[in-house]
């Protein structure tokens, strides 16, 4: 199954795209989350980590969001979807934040 350039594999989701860059999430790790604050909202850590990478776009992203919806279905560990707006939330607002920053 592929979502754009990321491959669902039995035990992964890959970046495949051009160039040299690499993102390989585990299955197994795909649902940890992560805090951005100590305070702060549970946020989905592998869309945390993707969000943070220069190299991919927002498309790529978008397709990743996809891709992550997909594999959380059929993962055994409980998705939360409470979790996953925060997540968006957070990712939204991240690429708001670099548009705007962006020279016309």
């Amino acid at each position: 199954m592929k979502f754009g350039d990321w491959n669902i594999t039995t035990t992964t989701i890959e970046w495949a795209g051009d160039g040299f860059n690499r993102f390989i999430i585990e299955r197994d790790t795909l649902l940890e989350p992560t805090r951005i604050a100590e305070d702060g909202d549970y946020l989905y850590k592998w869309i945390v980590l993707a969000t943070q990478e220069d190299w991919l776009t927002h498309d790529d992203l978008y397709d990743l969001n996809f891709a992550f919806v997909f594999v959380a279905g059929t993962a055994s560990e409980h998705f939360d979807y409470r979790i996953f707006d925060n997540t968006l939330e957070y990712q939204f607002e991240v690429l708001d934040d670099e548009e705007e920053a962006e020279p016309l």
